[in-house]
């Protein structure tokens, strides 16, 4: 796996994903070699990855990592998190509202500190803002450069295709919120979790916000028609769903139909599997 260099001092290093995803995961690396000074890591995936990051540290000339930062728990972005703290001794920080989600990982994840929205991150010359994005995850953060908006944005935007939401730990109407957060904030670049950089930042956050209001609109559509269980709306939403994908498409419908619930728009009746859907207005 090849490490690339992206805006000098932020180093993408692709390593192995544990989660559903069949895509690897961007850790990255913060890191000025011509300043010196010690590296930040964000996001250093799953435990197989860890000897790709040290590998990629070698590279830099092996600067001290102080710190291993978390933009939210799951695990293809967080499970190797332990073994990178024990190889280095870096503290791992995370938003406390994703402390759910890390006692649910089949490996232990020893939290060190808790980061804030708005707390400040100074590593390499460069100074990034925490900015809270929930919707994909509760405690999801994102980290914007203060002066060029170049922004690491762990799942709230992919490189290819599109983020799922997975109730009761994500919501679709904080993800549209946390869209519009940072769409409001100026950013630029987009450097994603997954997937290439994204070049225009804006453009692609305006079409992530179109698309979840449209797919919206499409199951309120099908309700309509008298499509009234999960498993019958992603069969109409995505008939060539691949099965390995199944899963995340009936998590984030349901996603849709919890906010439109939220709307007054929708009433549930039943619940699990027995669970139907009506629409009401």
């Amino acid at each position: 796996m090849e490490t690339v260099d992206i805006a000098s001092k932020i180093i993408s290093v692709p390593v192995p994903n544990d989660g559903i995803m069949e895509e690897e995961t961007n850790a990255y690396i913060i890191h000025s070699p011509a300043e010196g000074g010690p590296a930040v890591v964000v996001d250093p995936g799953s435990a197989a990855g860890t000897e790709t990051i040290l590998a990629a540290l070698a590279r830099l000339g092996n600067p001290p990592v102080r710190d291993i930062l978390l933009t939210h728990a799951h695990v293809d972005h967080a499970a190797g998190a332990a073994a990178l703290r024990e190889a280095t001794g870096a503290p791992i920080w995370l938003h406390p509202d994703d402390l759910p989600v890390a006692e649910r990982l089949k490996e232990p994840l020893p939290v060190d500190h808790y980061l804030a929205d708005g707390q400040t991150v100074e590593v390499a010359g460069l100074v990034f803002d925490a900015v809270l994005t929930p919707g994909h995850a509760a405690g999801h953060i994102v980290f914007v450069e203060r002066t060029t908006g170049v922004t690491l944005a762990g799942d709230l935007v992919h490189g290819r295709g599109t983020v799922g939401i997975f109730p009761p730990f994500g919501s679709m109407r904080a993800y549209l919120a946390s869209l519009q957060r940072l769409l409001d904030r100026g950013v630029t670049r987009l450097l994603p979790g997954h997937g290439p950089v994204i070049e225009d930042g804006p453009a692609t956050l305006r079409r992530y916000i179109e698309h979840r209001l449209a797919r919206e609109e499409e199951i309120a559509r099908h309700l309509a028609a008298g499509v009234t269980t999960i498993p019958d709306l992603v069969a109409r939403i995505y008939p060539d769903l691949a099965p390995r994908n199944v899963f995340a498409a009936r998590a984030t419908v349901y996603a849709h139909l919890e906010k439109l619930i939220e709307d007054g728009r929708v009433v549930q009746e039943g619940a699990d599997e027995q669970a139907t859907y009506r629409l009401v207005r």
